[in-house]
């Protein structure tokens, strides 16, 4: 797969390129490029599937990408010491059409729309294939358009309907309603369910169960509950998919592949076929590296302290900790001396330089601890809700831990991103089950997520009734399964939870946050080049 499936359309380009250029050498006319019967074969048209994946990997590069629009402006993240694009976590006025942010998920998501409408396109020019070889191809298509266009669909609203190849320079548009967009994306969905296979012997590439499992969470968004724990029950009931056994194995760098993951994006260790890498490993580790005995190692992570848990996040976190292993199985919170020249008095290489954990440690242990190593705890982040210093050091989140980049201080990650997974299909069943009045049952459902987060002997303890399954439930129980996973914001917006959950623990951005701040502004720069920018609307507020 990793072979195959990030081609880019250079093809293409070059085709454009040849087709405008004349030799004195040879005068053959050429009637088409050379570019359109390579795409009628066996390998051109795979080749051209293969391109549609590309852009997915547009969510995680460095710089200016996509994070901060899923981890900040919710109540579960606010920023680190690296101040940079914190305007989304205080819904201030740098939320503004120009912020560049806001280009780089519209700009590759309308390229890898593009490059699953050529596809689309072409499907039927292909000579090489049968229809049904070939529809079991095209539905990757149409599943990855659906997956780009739903997560646009969500931030920006209203959107430019494009499902045509784009052969010529197109200078006008024009934004077709939400219900349009997701009538599209519905029926791209169930044709990619009927026509993609149960599964693909190229791990990552989308399959049925996949496509069942999108129908499901957009179902949820759009509040057809029977839909969504239909197609939440199939993924979970017909397939041999399972959660693991022990959740921390989900985020282990070794096992990309395992039970539980229906569909993830691909990253590489092979740097020819990485390119930009998955860069979220940074945003979430501290300046470890600035303390007693420590120094940046691989292992560690390179140090950017962009998003930190919130109060009520580390709170929730900790309030079960004794009974549900999440926290412990996706969170750092000791470190290991590294560093000769910078170790304490009492400190060797390989005793623990420092702990930071995000609860109250008594006076008496602190003071003993810290005749040791460091010793840090919730009041040293927070007074309070509000954050105090610099939040440069905190608790790790490490679901994007990677010692596998080729070295220390590389930006460029390697691991993949699972995008849908088992755990998920169980929550959406049981939100949707609780809202069409099925408590008993949407019970059964969460209780199996819980009772899998148990520590051993705690499995009863996990265990919720009736009575306790309410939509804030829900949300909190998506915090501590999915948290860290790029839901957040969209579960709130969904649930219309999101300007009350601000309000309740985002000090930040409490006193901004707007109804506006349900739609994220077109980026300018795509209004911009338009020739009717004048009839383009932009969203209320921008």
């Amino acid at each position: 797969m990793r072979k195959l499936i990030y081609i880019l359309l250079s093809i293409s380009l070059g085709s454009i390129l040849l087709n405008a250029c004349s030799t004195d050498l040879d005068e053959e006319k050429i009637v088409s490029p050379p570019v359109d019967s390579y795409f009628k074969t066996e390998k051109g048209f795979n080749d051209l599937v293969n391109s549609n994946y590309t852009f997915t990997r547009s969510l995680f590069p460095g710089g200016n990408n996509y994070a901060p629009l899923v981890f900040f402006g919710t109540d579960l993240w606010t920023n680190g010491s690296d101040g940079t694009f914190i305007e989304f976590n205080a819904y201030n006025t740098g939320i503004q059409p120009a912020n560049p942010v806001l280009w780089n998920l519209w700009a590759p998501f309308y390229q890898g729309i593009a490059a699953c409408n050529t596809a689309i396109s072409r499907a039927s020019e292909v000579n090489e294939l049968t229809e049904n070889e070939v529809n079991a191809k095209v539905a990757e298509s149409y599943f990855l358009r659906a997956w780009y266009y739903h997560i646009l669909v969500v931030h920006f609203g209203d959107l430019p309907l494009v499902t045509e190849e784009v052969t010529e320079v197109v200078t006008t548009a024009t934004r077709n309603s939400v219900e349009e967009v997701y009538a599209q994306i519905e029926k791209d969905l169930l044709f990619a369910e009927q026509y993609l296979p149960a599964t693909q012997s190229d791990f990552g590439r989308v399959t049925k169960p996949a496509a069942q499992a999108l129908l499901a969470r957009v179902y949820l968004t759009l509040e057809q509950n029977d839909k969504a724990a239909a197609y939440a029950k199939k993924v979970i009931n017909d397939y041999d998919f399972a959660l693991l056994e022990d959740f921390s194995r989900l985020w282990d760098v070794d096992n990309r592949v395992n039970s539980e993951v229906i569909w993830s994006i691909q990253f590489s260790q092979d740097e020819r076929l990485n390119g930009d890498g998955n860069a979220y490993f940074l945003y979430f580790t501290p300046r470890y590296d600035l303390q007693p005995g420590m120094t940046r190692a691989l292992e560690n992570d390179r140090p950017w302290p962009r998003f930190v848990a919130t109060r009520y996040y580390f709170d929730l976190l900790a309030s079960n900790r004794d009974i549900d292993s999440r926290f412990a199985k996706s969170w750092k919170t000791a470190w290991i001396a590294n560093n000769e020249a910078t170790l304490l008095p009492n400190m060797q290489i390989g005793d623990t330089a420092f702990v930071y954990v995000p609860w109250d440690i008594p006076a008496e242990d602190e003071a003993e601890r810290e005749l040791r190593y460091g010793v840090f705890d919730i009041n040293d982040l927070y007074d309070g809700e509000n954050p105090i210093g610099s939040r440069e050091l905190f608790p790790q989140m490490r679901k994007y831990k990677d010692p596998l980049r080729s070295s220390i201080n590389s930006g460029v990650g390697t691991k993949n991103v699972i995008e849908i997974r088992l755990a998920e299909m169980y929550l959406i069943a049981a939100e949707a089950l609780m809202k069409d009045g099925n408590i008993a049952e949407g019970v059964d459902y969460i209780n199996t997520v819980r009772k899998r987060a148990a520590w051993p002997g705690q499995e009863d303890n996990m265990v919720i009734t009736d009575d306790q399954l309410d939509l804030d439930f829900v949300l909190e129980e998506r915090a501590l399964e999915l948290g860290g996973e790029r839901f957040r914001w969209s579960d709130l917006k969904r649930t219309g939870k999101l300007l009350e959950r601000v309000k309740l623990y985002n000090t930040l951005g409490r006193d901004n946050i707007e109804e506006k701040h349900l739609l994220r502004p077109i980026p300018s720069n795509m209004i911009d080049r338009l020739t009717n920018r004048d009839e383009f609307e932009q969203n209320p507020g921008y």
